[in-house]
């Protein structure tokens, strides 16, 4: 049984065009879900993006997608900080992805607006953690990776995470939602 490396199984890229024609949907998905701001997160693409090109010629045989992650997940996190000081709210939703996408938006989201709610309370370093685990579907040592951490905290801010996001849902079918 042979193993895929991560470049194998996204499709290789030859020019930094390629690349973000490639990976432009999945980490857009990605931003929305760490900044729950459509708008912001296409600006956080975009610097994601400039760094990425300032370094490709090193990164284009490596992972440029996982570097482009991590600067993502960075600059969310920074953000986090920026907004927590500010008390700006967001503007958009996943949902918005939904219907930008052409999907109908009568259809049900990933995401009902319940557990929108809930992944936007988490803690910035949860939420990344959760998005790179189940949308990303990272392993702990990828995720560690990502965002400089060791993978302790990475079972650690996932447990915390899980277990508010279960407190959350039995909340609210305590309270007839």
């Amino acid at each position: 049984m042979s193993t895929l490396s991560t470049r194998e199984a996204r499709g290789a890229t030859d020019t930094f065009e390629e690349f973000v024609t490639a990976t432009a949907g999945r980490l857009l998905r990605t931003a929305v879900f760490l900044v729950y701001d459509r708008h912001l997160a296409e600006d956080l693409l975009q610097v994601a993006y400039e760094r990425v090109a300032r370094r490709w010629r090193r990164l284009a045989d490596g992972d440029p997608e996982a570097y482009a992650r991590r600067v993502l997940v960075n600059l969310a996190i920074d953000e986090g900080k920026r907004r927590a000081r500010r008390r700006d709210l967001p503007a958009g939703s996943v949902a918005d992805l939904d219907r930008i996408a052409g999907r109908d938006p009568l259809q049900d989201s990933p995401l009902d607006g319940e557990l929108e709610d809930a992944l936007r309370a988490l803690p910035a370093q949860q939420r990344a953690v959760v998005v790179l685990r189940y949308w990303c579907d990272l392993g702990e040592r990828e995720i560690a990776d990502t965002l400089g951490i060791s993978r302790g905290t990475v079972k650690s801010h996932t447990a915390r995470a899980m277990a508010a996001l279960r407190a959350h849902v039995r909340e609210g079918r305590t309270h007839g939602r």
